[in-house]
């Protein structure tokens, strides 16, 4: 497995957004849907705003691959769920979205999605 090099770290630094598609399993193909990413010590993380119901979520630990797709981004990842550095996901959530919304994601449940990406 590669690693994230400077210049994507930056861009996925900097997006707001990045569109996540899960690769497809046996039971389904999702399209994808926006979510908001961190960057934190060249680490990359996401959650599920929706928790473990949401689709895009669950069809991403069946396979633990996915494509993600910003401005200047487009990469295969392998997702790993990681809660390690759950209090930085937290802290870096509240720096870098709106205090409202960012507190919805430091929510239990959604806390409990956190999945940090690995390029392919």
């Amino acid at each position: 497995m590669r690693q994230w090099s400077t210049a994507e770290l930056t861009r996925l630094r900097e997006v707001d957004e990045i569109r996540i598609t899960p690769a497809p399993s046996e039971e389904s193909v999702h399209p994808g849907r926006l979510i908001w990413v961190l960057e934190i010590h060249g680490r990359v993380f996401v959650r599920s705003w929706k928790g473990r119901d949401a689709a895009w979520y669950r069809q991403s630990l069946q396979t633990h691959r996915a494509r993600i797709a910003a401005e200047g981004i487009d990469v295969d990842v392998v997702l790993q769920e990681s809660h390690d550095a759950d209090d930085e996901v937290d802290a870096a959530f509240l720096a870098k979205y709106p205090r409202d919304y960012a507190l919805q994601m430091n929510m239990p449940e959604p806390r409990a999605t956190t999945l940090e990406l690995l390029p392919a």
